[in-house]
């Protein structure tokens, strides 16, 4: 019924967040966490590139995986675009096969929070399986602070002289018990007023409080947990950044 990360979503998230894109100063502090790290990097639901481009450029050897064939085709795109060269992988996290361990993993700016809660222990898991003896996870967890349910937020992007897509997403519904909230998201691709095309997702953000992920981690295998609020700047409380290391 639903399509996540599908065309209409690279289209826009390629628009609105180009590689080299910062979020709230995401890759500064990212680039910042890994300065220790002299091996390779993994970034997780890399997507099209943002963090991953920007991380090559400033020396880190930085692979990137991904469940979406699409944000994967772009991402590619835009490595030859920039004259960079990585790995790409497409998998789905929690069944994570790899030819090699890395030195880090990172998963930035609330992307953990999009993965069933269901499949979470196992990604940690394989998180943990594909690092190397003293090598450092680093992952990012968001908040639905901005949650209203029933409200509608609609919002137009300009393309070309053309083309544009009109975005409308939807607050469904909040469960704080199963702490999760739902978004339905429309895209719908326009050329002269007219809709070519329509994609719609339902982006489910589950939440977690700080000794839930801390417990998490530690019971698959993970030590010397620690934990940041808003990349450290003063008086920012979001996002919530955890780094782990694993020991043996």
């Amino acid at each position: 019924m639903f399509k996540a990360y599908g065309e209409l979503s690279t289209i826009l998230y390629e628009h609105t967040k180009p590689p080299g894109h910062s979020i709230g100063g995401d890759i500064e502090y990212f680039a910042d966490k890994l300065h220790d790290i002299k091996g390779k990097v993994l970034e997780a639901g890399v997507g099209t590139g943002r963090m991953l481009i920007p991380l090559i450029q400033k020396g880190f050897d930085v692979d990137g995986v991904d469940i979406s064939p699409d944000m994967l085709a772009k991402c590619k795109a835009n490595l030859g675009k920039y004259s960079i060269s990585a790995d790409l992988y497409q998998q789905d996290l929690s069944k994570l096969s790899l030819p090699q361990k890395y030195d880090a993993i990172i998963m930035p700016t609330g992307s953990f929070c999009l993965l069933p809660r269901d499949i979470i222990e196992n990604t940690l898991a394989c998180f943990l399986n594909h690092l190397e003896v003293g090598g450092k996870l680093i992952i990012d967890i968001i908040f639905p602070d901005e949650f209203k349910k029933g409200e509608t937020f609609l919002r137009t992007f300009q393309l070309d002289n053309e083309m544009g897509i009109l975005y409308t997403s939807f607050h469904s519904e909040i469960d704080w018990i199963e702490q999760k909230a739902s978004h339905i998201i429309r895209f719908d691709l326009l050329k002269n007023g007219e809709i070519q095309k329509t994609e719609v997702s339902n982006f489910i953000l589950f939440w977690y409080g700080i000794k839930e992920i801390e417990i998490l981690l530690q019971s698959v295998g993970f030590a010397e947990i620690s934990h940041e609020f808003g990349y450290g700047a003063q008086g920012q409380l979001h996002p919530i950044t955890f780094t782990a290391i694993k020991r043996r």
